[in-house]
């Protein structure tokens, strides 16, 4: 298992969603995908979504006021 991480603060959709696409070809079953963001729609909706509708299992969590870590694993 592979762990990755991006940050993507100061971006918004749909850059968000792209960053996290452009990251899936490299990635094998069990690799994690860790993004950090601060754009709350894209962090509450549009990466989870997106990720689900890929195949991977979505973890978020706030970790501090308007800022977000939500992890990827692919399956």
């Amino acid at each position: 298992m592979t762990t990755k991480k991006i940050d993507i603060t100061g971006k918004v959709c749909p850059y968000c969603v792209l960053a996290v696409q452009k990251e899936l070809p490299a990635m094998r079953t069990s690799d994690e995908l860790v993004v950090i963001c601060d754009h709350p729609s894209a962090a509450t909706t549009s990466i989870p979504q997106f990720a689900e509708e890929n195949g991977m299992a979505v973890s978020s969590r706030k970790i501090e006021s308007g800022l977000w870590e939500i992890v990827l694993t692919k399956k």
